[in-house]
């Protein structure tokens, strides 16, 4: 019996579904090629993980990302701007980002812009945008305005495979040496004692604990004020106006709902970065936890697990207030004036939900 010489390695591919199909299979081509490319450069096979219900990438996966990153494997996000607008997208991205984080390995994550890429910048107010312009993303848009087997096609495609068979070989000479986080914040090559890195990130989520519930209260607080100003302020607006004067109207309420707007932005997003942050740690003790037998760490380990029941009212507000942006829907089209003003509010309300749905998890 032979024994192959080749190796295998595994690449996650998270997209919008609307993506694919706009690009009719665009997403999936280039999936397929890019295991071509690979396996013609190096004779290994490049095992991906393409569908969201696929063995190796169900709801579980979440629990996984701290090994697959220690093993190298490596997470491609297929943007479009569209991409932001999906939950399970966003928590792809933020829960291998973070993850990659704590462990010093970034680098495994490869993003791949193929609409949008104008759109992609720093200063983005979505702040899974400014994420992938800080991983240095790859543009690829002009390879699929062409099309799959065009020459600008393949030259793109042969490209990302010379990046990916790159961040592999780094991985390959650093392992097992992936960086740690130190008691101080900095980062360590050597390999990480599992007992102390349980206990360290435990003291860490036990110093999460009171920020999160800080940054809930403030959440809380800027969805009361920024409802009372919508309500106050919407109520001018009646039945039977003309276009002036509900352009007028409009102008006022926008410069009444700015200031709220933006407070319940940075709240939300504020609150959201440290739930995924949390729910990193989380994930890399996960495996741990049947196996604490202290009876403290246990407690406080049941203490970050009854957040989730703590959240039933927020879940509720904000539920509340992302109806109220539906209803203002047929009034912001409108006026460009109170889209603007009310689009921080719309970030904020999204990136409250996605602390909720993080938290949820928590208690499961």
């Amino acid at each position: 019996m032979s024994t192959e010489i080749f190796q295998a390695n595994r690449l996650f591919i998270s997209y919008a579904h609307a993506d694919n199909n706009l690009f009719n299979d665009g997403v999936k081509s280039l999936v397929d090629d890019l295991k071509g490319f690979y396996s013609m450069k190096t004779g290994n096979e490049l095992i991906v993980f393409f569908d969201r219900e696929s063995i190796g990438w169900g709801d579980n996966w979440r629990s996984q990302i701290d090994g697959e990153l220690e093993n190298a494997a490596i997470f491609m996000p297929v943007i479009t701007m569209q991409y932001f607008n999906r939950p399970a997208c966003r928590d792809e991205l933020n829960a291998f980002n973070q993850s990659a984080k704590r462990i010093g390995a970034q680098y495994l994550i490869l993003p791949v812009v193929i609409s949008g890429a104008n759109s992609i910048r720093a200063d983005h107010a979505i702040p899974e945008v400014a994420t992938i312009e800080s991983l240095q993303y790859r543009n690829l848009e002009e390879a699929f305005l062409c099309g799959p087997g065009t020459q600008e096609w393949r030259r793109s495609v042969s490209g990302l495979a010379d990046e990916l068979i790159a961040v592999i070989s780094r991985a390959e000479q650093e392992a097992p040496a992936i960086t740690h986080r130190d008691k101080s914040g900095g980062t360590t090559t050597s390999e990480p004692d599992d007992d102390a890195d349980f206990l360290s990130a435990m003291v860490e989520l036990e110093g999460m604990l009171p920020d999160v519930t800080q940054e809930t209260e403030q959440v809380l607080e800027d969805l009361k004020l920024w409802s009372e100003a919508v309500q106050e302020n919407t109520s001018r607006v009646t039945p039977g106006l003309s276009a002036q004067q509900m352009r007028i109207i409009s102008i006022s309420i926008a410069e009444k709902l700015k200031s709220p707007s933006q407070a319940l932005q940075l709240s939300g997003v504020k609150l959201a970065e440290t739930t995924e942050r949390a729910d990193a740690l989380m994930n890399s003790i996960k495996e741990q936890i049947a196996q604490v037998q202290n009876p403290e760490q246990r407690e406080s380990l049941t203490k970050l697990m009854t957040m989730s029941q703590e959240s039933d009212n927020l879940r509720e507000v904000v539920d509340s207030m992302a109806e109220l942006l539906d209803d203002m829907t047929s009034v912001e089209v409108m006026s460009a004036a109170l889209r603007k003003s009310l689009k921080p509010a719309r970030i904020g309300i999204t990136k409250i939900q996605d602390a909720v749905r993080i938290v949820d998890r928590w208690g499961q």
